[in-house]
């Protein structure tokens, strides 16, 4: 019975609540959703893992460049130092002050460019941490299951032939 006084007398403006997607991709962006995130975020997920190495390396300060550098110096200790002593030791020279200033300025050397590596480390930690912030704020707050439309209302058949009869006179 609506639908024939719609056509008639007319009708007005309606608001309609119309989903965004299919019927599959609303259902990805609600339960199915928060459960791949849960088990991304979760103790066996990858991006968990990656979130500990991050926080590891802005956290733990002294200990996380300690942990860092031990390979590089272990290495430094057992190839670099000796192959330098040898060269000195071929010289004869091992008592001298340009062996102390050899194995200073290589130490020193490692030590600066070690301090700079892990700094870039730090950095692009921070970058990432930042970034997966960003991301999943946006993804969150840009989720829109449904848009809302305006249905516009018609002027029905008798309005128009009455203006139309009452304007002719």
């Amino acid at each position: 019975m609506a639908g024939i006084f719609d056509w008639l007398f007319g009708s007005s403006s309606k608001i309609q609540k119309k989903p965004t997607g299919t019927a599959a991709q609303q259902q990805f962006g609600g339960n199915d959703l928060i459960s791949l995130l849960q088990s991304m975020m979760g103790s066996g997920g990858g991006l968990n893992a990656a979130n500990q190495y991050d926080k590891s390396l802005l956290q733990n300060g002294n200990q996380a460049f300690d942990q860092f550098s031990q390979p590089y110096l272990q290495q430094f200790n057992e190839q670099m130092l000796p192959q330098i002593a040898e060269r000195f030791a071929g010289a004869g020279a091992l008592s001298s002050s340009g062996f102390g200033q050899a194995l200073g300025g290589a130490s020193s050397g490692l030590q600066s460019q070690l301090a700079q590596l892990f700094t870039g480390l730090q950095n692009q930690a921070a970058g990432r941490q930042q970034n997966l912030f960003q991301n999943t704020s946006n993804t969150a707050l840009g989720y829109n299951p449904f848009a809302y439309h305006e249905k516009p209302g018609n002027a029905g058949v008798l309005l128009p032939l009455l203006t139309a009869y009452l304007g002719g006179r």
